[in-house]
C-alpha cells in the first residue's frame, strides 16, 4: 500500500521528527493520491477527518515527495 510506504519514508525524514503522527500520516494520504491524480487531491472529508488542510501539509509533503 503506498500510503504504509510513505508513512515509513516519513520515519526516515529528520524533518520530520518534530511533527505530530497525526500530520504524518495525513502526510501519507496526502502523497500517496499524488501519483493517482485525484482531484481534489485533499477533499473536504479528508479536512473534516484528520483537521488539517492541504495547506498545512505542504512542508511535509515536500519532505517525502519532492516531485
Amino acid at each position: 500500500n503506498t500510503v504504509f510506504f510513505f508513512a515509513e519514508l516519513a520515519l526516515l525524514q529528520y524533518g520530520l521528527v518534530q511533527s505530530e503522527p497525526s500530520m504524518v500520516a495525513a502526510t501519507a494520504v496526502y502523497a500517496a493520491r499524488l501519483p493517482l491524480k485525484k482531484t481534489p487531491l485533499w477533499t473536504d472529508t479528508l479536512k473534516h477527518h484528520t483537521g488539517f488542510t492541504e495547506a498545512q501539509l505542504m512542508y511535509a509533503r515536500t519532505l517525502l515527495n519532492p516531485s
